[in-house]
């Protein structure tokens, strides 16, 4: 007993230090969640960033690209449609569908000509698809699919 009369507790630091080490060298416990224990397996294309396809992108990348187009009435023969650069484009992306190399999206456009004084206007509207494949780091648009791709002559808005 101490001068005061309380036992006199003497802590032994074996027993503490012996805990510590054990407990250090347990190993870590396992996660609740069912993946894998190990750390997650990436390839280099996984961790790099992959560029995003916008609007901005699509209506760059249909410029000089040619689709085969029929009037909105179907009464005249089909003909080809050039997108050019200085012409009015809107585009609506509808639907995407990925892999880790190749990106189809549907759009909705709408485009017209720059009619001259004697010319006709024409407006082209309807749904797209647009195939895209990765190529170095990069997406390239390889093929335009018109699904309702329809002009009309003399209605520009």
């Amino acid at each position: 007993m101490n001068g005061r009369g309380y036992p006199m507790f003497r802590i032994d630091p074996v027993p503490i230090v012996l805990f510590c080490a054990i407990a250090a060298c347990s190993p870590a416990p396992q996660s609740s969640a069912k993946g894998p224990s190990g750390p997650a397996i990436r390839t280099a294309s996984q961790d790099a960033p992959q560029p995003e396809i916008t609007v901005e992108k699509i209506v760059s990348d249909v410029i000089g690209r040619v689709v085969k187009i029929t009037e909105v009435n179907g009464d005249s023969p089909p003909t080809d449609w050039t997108f050019e650069a200085d012409e009015f484009k809107q585009v609506n992306i509808l639907e995407r569908e990925a892999t880790p190399a190749a990106v189809t999206i549907t759009v909705f456009m709408t485009t017209r000509n720059n009619p001259g004084p004697d010319d006709e206007a024409v407006q082209v509207s309807g749904k797209l698809r647009l195939h895209y494949r990765r190529k170095g780091g990069e997406w390239v648009l390889t093929t335009i699919e018109n699904l309702t791709f329809r002009y009309t002559i003399g209605i520009s808005t």
